[in-house]
């Protein structure tokens, strides 16, 4: 299966493509810079953390992803649908499940 070397990869190629998702929006002016930093920073602080392999980091990113997931969602089925919200939407529920079994592949790998 993984080792840890491309699971850490895969974690910050997850972060990499929804951060900048985001700034696409940015760029369109679809959302604020202000609200972009807001929004980036506990994935920035959550990549510090998955880089030690903390298992705590990837269960509490897990509660993280929900708020970040239902936001989304509003976006994507609630007002005019985006393809940049759409694609966020996508990568957060493929982000929610790597994080989910982050710690199991951890500790088996530990």
């Amino acid at each position: 299966m993984f080792d840890l070397k491309n699971f850490k990869l895969i974690t910050n190629i997850f972060i990499i493509l929804l951060i900048g998702i985001k700034l696409i929006t940015v760029i369109n002016e679809r959302t604020d810079e202000i609200f972009f930093v807001i929004w980036s920073l506990p994935f920035v602080i959550f990549s510090y953390f998955a880089n030690k392999l903390s298992i705590k980091s990837y269960q509490s990113f897990c509660f993280i992803l929900l708020i970040y997931f239902m936001s989304s969602s509003l976006r994507v089925f609630g007002i005019t649908p985006y393809i940049f919200d759409l694609i966020e939407l996508i990568l957060i529920v493929l982000f929610f499940v790597h994080c989910m079994y982050g710690p199991k592949t951890i500790r088996s790998k530990v």
